[in-house]
């Protein structure tokens, strides 16, 4: 497939999805005004064609399938493993008669701390840059993406121990949304 084709297949993405931010999506509090629909980076990689699709509601990296493979195979809403430099991803089948298939995995949902167009285009290509990075090598979502696999095949997967309540204090826990928007999660000033 060459490069005209990849981007062909993100600007169908692209068009599919601004007509849902201009019907479905419209004046739904989730929606960053601020934001567009774009496709940022996509590429050739060994799965397919990847990149990062910015919408007003989420931004997601997205895997297109490559020449000659159109996944129909796949069901709607099951997940694929694949994996990266930086580690094993969980990406979730999605598509309709319009898009064909295409598989996601989620980055920021919704993106309501993007102050603008220009700061979601540099967070697609730092997402991108440290996907394909093996110094960003997630151990966590490599051992996550092993342990679905594991459940998806019916083996074996022990019980993960509970942590201890008092280990941690609502006033240092942070989720990964707070900590990337600078605040804590009971909305206090970041520390």
């Amino acid at each position: 497939m060459t490069d005209l084709q990849s981007q062909a297949l993100a600007t169908g993405l692209v068009k599919h999805f601004e007509e849902v931010a201009h019907t479905r999506m419209r004046d739904m509090p989730i929606v960053n005004p601020a934001l567009r629909v774009e496709a940022v980076g996509f590429e050739r990689t060994a799965r397919g064609i990847v990149g990062v699709l910015i919408t007003p509601w989420f931004m997601n990296l997205v895997l297109l399938p490559d020449q000659g493979d159109d996944w129909r195979e796949l069901p709607l809403g099951s997940e694929c493993i694949h994996g990266f430099a930086s580690g094993r991803y969980v990406f979730q089948v999605a598509g309709d008669e319009t898009t064909g298939r295409y598989q996601t995995c989620s980055l920021l949902s919704p993106v309501l701390e993007i102050a603008d167009q220009a700061s979601a285009v540099a967070v697609a290509h730092a997402a991108l840059d440290a996907l394909h990075d093996r110094q960003h090598h997630d151990l966590e979502s490599s051992t996550h993406a092993a342990e679905v696999a594991r459940r998806w095949h019916g083996d074996d997967v022990p019980d993960v121990a509970t942590p201890d309540a008092t280990a941690t204090s609502p006033e240092t826990t942070m989720s990964r949304r707070a900590f990337l928007g600078g605040r804590r999660d009971d909305h206090g000033p970041a520390t």
